[in-house]
């Protein structure tokens, strides 16, 4: 099913409300700071990102459709190395508390920035320096059974004057090709954009997903949250 672009490509495709918390003790994830080497195209909040540790290398991780709000003319493809100086992951409200991004390690001159890319929902950068209060992440390594509560933390552009960490819960539902099926009540397009990039946890705190999109329910009227599973992200963590 296709959506209106207006809803997909503000960086986060979805909002759901089963539970709104105003903060959480460990706080999981920050919002993204851009700054481009052309000042006038700097993003003080384009979705949210993540710290992940995995065979003991931390990494910073957020989704690729950001790049479909934050991209300027000249950025055709997933390669940021010429137009971005400065990328950085911070809680929000707190831009001093940062996580300072490296190389973008899934860099690709070849892949376009266009809807296409919501099938690998994950960039995946070194991390240069760390000054944040970001709980530092693993994945899941075993398959997340129908029925299991997972939980999704970040901050909403409609939420960002007071936003520290918001929580959203659901419940899943099944497996996609390159999604997970998430039922949540009070499904909609408008509230919670901006959280796309959020890390979606299971109940021990471990990555099952990152926040990328919706679907139409398969089961009646209405959308099922669709975080982007960790396939692809698993095959550029292999490579790496």
């Amino acid at each position: 099913m296709q959506f209106n672009l207006k809803h997909i490509i503000i960086t986060s495709l979805l909002s759901y409300s089963l539970l709104i918390s105003p903060t959480h003790a460990t706080q999981y994830s920050g919002i993204n700071k851009l700054t481009f080497h052309n000042a006038a195209n700097n993003k003080h909040f384009v979705g949210n990102g993540f710290l992940l540790k995995h065979n003991n290398k931390l990494y910073a991780v957020t989704v690729k459709h950001t790049l479909l709000e934050a991209k300027t003319p000249e950025m055709k493809t997933v390669s940021i190395k010429n137009h971005i100086r400065d990328w950085r992951i911070h809680p929000n409200q707190s831009p001093d508390q940062y996580v300072k991004l490296g190389k973008l390690l899934n860099a690709d001159g070849n892949e376009a920035i266009n809807m296409k890319i919501l099938e690998k929902d994950w960039l995946v950068f070194e991390v240069i320096e760390n000054k944040s209060p970001l709980a530092i992440l693993t994945l899941r390594s075993t398959p997340v059974p129908a029925g299991e509560t997972l939980t999704a933390y970040g901050c909403s552009y409609v939420n960002q004057e007071t936003c520290q960490q918001d929580i959203y819960t659901g419940t899943f539902l099944s497996a996609e090709p390159n999604n997970l099926r998430i039922a949540m009540p009070n499904l909609t397009f408008n509230k919670l954009s901006g959280l796309s990039g959020s890390p979606v946890l299971d109940n021990q705190g471990q990555v099952v997903g990152i926040v990328s999109n919706i679907m139409k329910s398969s089961t009646g009227e209405g959308f099922d949250f669709a975080p982007a599973n960790l396939k692809y992200l698993k095959t550029i963590l292999a490579d790496l």
